[in-house]
C-alpha cells in the first residue's frame, strides 16, 4: 500500500467517526432537526435545561416545569411525563424513569465550522405523537431556540400588527 492509500482511508476514517458523533441516530420514530446557532455550546446546553425555556420553545403544544433537581415533568402533544436530566459533554439527555427508560429528548451542541457558533441537533421522540407532529415540534423548538438564544424572543404571529386583518384566509 502506498502513502496516498494509507492518507486516503486515514480521512475517511476520520470522516465516518465524525459522523457517527454528529449524527448518532435515536430510537425508531426520532425526528432530527439540526441547524446553526450563533451562540457557544455552553449558553445552548444550559437553555435547554431550563424548565422555562423548555416551555418557551414548546408554546402552546405543552409545558414543562421542575420537580426537583434534575426532575422535569413534561405535558407534551397528549404526553406527561417525568424525565431527569442528564448533562453530558456537548449533549443534554432527557430520560424517563422506569423499567424501560426512554429518551423522549436528546439536544446535542458542537463547534460549527469556521467558528460560527455551533451545530445543534435536536432529537425528539414524544411518546403519544410519533410521525409528523414529532417533526413539526422538533423543528418549531430548535427553530424557536435559535431565535431565543439570537435575539432575545421568539417569533410568534400574536399580537402582530399587521395588514391580514379581514383578508378572508
Amino acid at each position: 500500500m502506498n502513502a496516498s492509500g494509507t492518507g486516503k482511508r486515514v480521512v475517511e476514517a476520520a470522516v465516518s467517526a465524525g459522523r457517527a458523533l454528529l449524527h448518532r441516530e435515536g430510537p425508531p420514530g426520532a425526528q432530527r432537526q439540526t441547524l446553526t446557532v450563533a451562540r457557544p455550546v455552553g449558553n445552548v446546553l444550559r437553555a435547554c435545561q431550563d424548565p422555562q425555556v423548555l416551555s418557551t420553545l414548546l408554546g402552546d403544544a405543552g409545558s414543562v416545569r421542575e420537580t426537583g433537581p434534575g426532575r422535569l415533568e413534561w405535558d407534551v402533544a397528549g404526553w406527561s411525563g417525568t424525565t431527569e436530566v442528564h448533562a453530558e459533554p456537548n449533549r443534554v439527555v432527557f430520560t424517563t424513569a422506569g423499567e424501560d427508560p426512554v429518551e423522549p429528548l436528546v439536544v446535542e451542541a458542537w463547534p460549527a465550522p469556521r467558528w460560527d457558533g455551533c451545530e445543534v441537533v435536536l432529537r425528539l421522540a414524544v411518546p403519544a405523537a410519533p410521525g409528523l407532529l414529532d417533526g413539526a415540534l422538533a423543528f418549531t423548538m430548535v427553530y424557536r431556540l435559535r431565535a431565543l438564544l439570537q435575539t432575545g424572543e421568539v417569533p410568534t404571529l400574536a399580537a402582530n400588527p399587521s395588514g391580514r386583518a379581514g383578508v378572508g384566509l
